[in-house]
């Protein structure tokens, strides 16, 4: 039997039978992963915190059937316990959880690199919950290959007199904008440039005014909801809590 070790999350739980259940994992060099867990749980279950929603661990898989494993044991390294005291928190990382699925694959890592640090950022950093969630709508665009020109008007070129936000893909000159565009202000086009210049682990090492926060989310929200062309659940469950 196939035998593999890899560090993963878990995305989703759903229990079947009298005591077991199926995971979806994140897992590195693998994509997303459908792994099953028997007797989870059982009292003797060493397997119970490892199979929790948000649970980043070691995975020892073995092949079953298909492309689906079975998660033999799991060496935990973060569960982001805090996230699961506080329900909008936790209605934030389902959002997350969700958007990281569209993007993460075998081959490239860095959507659920992003998804560890934004989740450790709401447990044990003093980060606006707002805040960390436009950092992390920003960041997953560019990974998707939607990272914004906010440099010069996306529109005639000119790199003077940038005042507003297209959802088509930037920055736009007084001259060019309308209505239907959202404001963009140098704070928060500075906000923006840092994020995208910067690697994870420096994501949230920025400071913007906090009456440039609605702002600056809006706009992520937006342009994220725009170039995904989907409807997410989670983040209308979300909104709902806030």
């Amino acid at each position: 039997m196939e035998c593999v070790k890899t560090r993963a999350i878990v995305a989703r739980r759903a229990n079947y039978a009298e005591s077991n259940c199926m995971l979806t994992l994140f897992a590195e060099g693998m994509g997303t992963v459908s792994a099953c867990v028997y007797g989870v749980n059982s009292k003797k279950s060493r397997m119970k915190t490892a199979s929790q929603p948000l649970c980043f661990a070691e995975f020892v898989l073995i092949k079953s059937k298909g492309d689906i494993y079975r998660a033999e044991s799991a060496e935990i390294i973060e569960t982001f316990y805090p996230i699961s005291e506080d329900l909008t928190k936790l209605a934030l990382a389902n959002y997350f959880l969700d958007v990281t699925g569209d993007a993460f694959s075998a081959e490239d890592a860095s959507p659920l690199i992003l998804l560890l640090n934004t989740l450790y950022a709401l447990s044990y950093k003093d980060v606006d919950i707002n805040l960390a969630k436009a950092v992390f709508e920003l960041k997953m665009m560019q990974y998707s290959g939607y990272e914004p020109n906010l440099e010069t008007c996306i529109k005639c070129g000119k790199d003077d007199g940038i005042s507003a936000f297209s959802v088509l893909g930037g920055a736009v000159c007084d001259s060019c904008k309308t209505p239907a565009m959202l404001p963009l202000s140098k704070d928060v086009s500075e906000a923006m440039k840092y994020i995208l210049n910067s690697d994870t682990k420096r994501l949230f090492s920025f400071k913007i005014a906090d009456s440039a926060v609605k702002s600056f989310a809006g706009i992520c929200e937006n342009y994220i909801l725009s170039k995904s062309d989907k409807r997410y659940k989670s983040l209308e469950y979300y909104k709902k809590l806030i």
